[in-house]
């Protein structure tokens, strides 16, 4: 007979490693109630203290899969998805998807998520385009994948219902940071969704949950292990640096306005300057699932040929067609400016952050930024609390940019009640460093790319002349 204390004691102890047949049971009393919460909170602590195996890890997330429902295709039409652990002006996703898609050869159906603490969400970016919906059921979701070619969505109810008591649980008990345990909330949502492949951002710096690159390694090879081990064959991850924001907004609706912007292509380079690490990492994980889907067409060849598809402009119809379809408002993708001063609260108001010396902006702290965005409404510290669509952030210099006295280096956007106003401007001017001398060429944003044969260092595709 199953005896959950000798379970836990196994763990906390390390006396062995848990079997595959105890793992499920362990879950699966849980589940029904047998196992309660302050023996499922002891085993999870013993996790976060002792971790667990490869296989363990595998083995837990399969069973989180099978504790709802997982999808059934019928069209043979090749499926990827894209997971990111999360940053700042990190709107990849909203790009990404489109983007794949209108190649007409391969779809992108993505659950994703909302945002907490410093990092954005993106369904709260997508949910600010009015009447968007996120909500779909399963049999939903698959068919406007099948139709438009992509979708992003929320997981629902009936997807791995173990990991949202799980979850639950570990937000409460202190034990959310565990890397087998992130790695089974991530990947069993994924592997329920049973794509042919899957392509990771796994985020470190100043703006991430992984300050150290080592940590996020260690996430990235376990996120990658669990995958192949669940059928997910390619995963690739890549390690890409979050310490400034990827991009010129931050904030829901100002994050879509930059995304469509993109999506809207464009002939002279310079005119998406501010985006370019944002373009950079859109492209190159685009060019991870079309390698995945040919592999007999180089790497280089895929990243190229998503570049020229979204700086062409091609990409927005799709977009538009995935809006449609998700019930929101298409004019909002027409002209983003009108949509937002037609839509947006009359006290939404503006106000730019100036520059108060001459010199380079040699930094803008990613993780300021994002708390900043929190503190103007455009995020959350507590899961379930409201966003406001229309606050946020749009930067007007990046690293790198040279800056006079009085130029323009952020507007800010929020409702005109927020009595923080004034300490959220002079908390996000000190989040610049500023200084005389040149600042260095920034590294590049995508450094290592893991998969099941291990990690090498990445190197970017150069888009010189394109």
């Amino acid at each position: 007979m199953f005896n959950p204390v000798e379970f836990i004691r196994t763990r906390r102890f390390q006396l062995r490693e848990h079997t595959d047949e105890e793992i499920e049971t362990f879950l699966q009393q849980y589940l029904q109630g047998n196992v309660k919460d302050y023996q499922m909170s002891a085993w999870l602590m013993a996790v976060c203290c002792n971790g667990l195996s490869a296989r363990e890890t595998a083995t837990l997330t399969r069973c989180m899969v099978e504790s709802g429902e997982q999808l059934l295709w019928s069209s043979s039409t090749y499926r990827c998805d894209k997971h990111s652990t999360g940053g700042v002006s990190d709107s990849v996703s909203i790009v990404l998807a489109p983007l794949v898609a209108s190649f007409g050869n391969i779809q992108i159906g993505m659950y994703a998520g909302r945002s907490l603490m410093h990092t954005g969400g993106t369904i709260d970016k997508l949910e600010s385009i009015q009447g968007f919906r996120t909500d779909f059921n399963v049999a939903e979701f698959q068919s406007i994948c099948q139709k438009v070619g992509c979708i992003i969505n929320t997981t629902g109810p009936s997807i791995c219902p173990a990991d949202a008591k799980l979850y639950a649980l570990r937000d409460v008990t202190g034990t959310v940071w565990s890397i087998p345990l992130i790695t089974g909330s991530i990947m069993s949502k994924k592997i329920a969704e049973r794509p042919n492949s899957l392509v990771l951002d796994v985020k470190y710096g100043v703006g991430a949950f992984s300050p150290s690159r080592d940590e996020a390694h260690q996430l990235a090879m376990s996120l990658v292990a669990t995958g192949e081990a669940n059928g997910l064959c390619p995963t690739t991850a890549f390690l890409t640096r979050m310490d400034h924001p990827l991009g010129w907004a931050t904030g829901n609706w100002l994050e879509v306005w930059e995304c469509i912007r993109l999506l809207q292509g464009w002939q002279d380079n310079t005119t998406v300057r501010q985006s370019q690490a944002l373009i950079e990492l859109i492209i190159h994980q685009a060019g991870e699932m079309l390698h995945h889907q040919n592999p007999t067409v180089s790497y280089e060849s895929c990243v190229i040929k998503a570049y020229q598809q979204l700086k062409s402009g091609q990409a927005l119809a799709k977009f538009k067609e995935m809006v449609q379809a998700q019930g929101g408002d298409v004019t909002a993708v027409s002209d983003c400016e009108t949509y937002m001063t037609r839509t947006a609260p009359v006290d939404t108001v503006s106000f730019a952050l100036r520059a108060r010396h001459d010199g380079y902006v040699h930094d803008i702290n990613a993780l300021e930024v994002g708390l900043i965005a929190v503190a103007l409404g455009a995020g959350r510290t507590q899961a379930g609390a409201s966003v406001d669509p229309w606050a946020g952030m749009r930067f007007h210099r990046q690293v790198g940019d040279a800056v006079r006295t009085g130029d323009v280096l952020v507007e800010v956007y929020h409702k005109s009640t927020l009595a923080e106003a004034e300490a959220c401007y002079e908390r996000l001017f000190r989040s610049f460093t500023i200084a005389a001398e040149v600042p260095p060429v920034p590294p590049p944003i995508l450094t290592h790319r893991v998969t099941k044969d291990g990690t090498t260092e990445f190197k970017m595709v150069s888009l010189e002349g394109l």
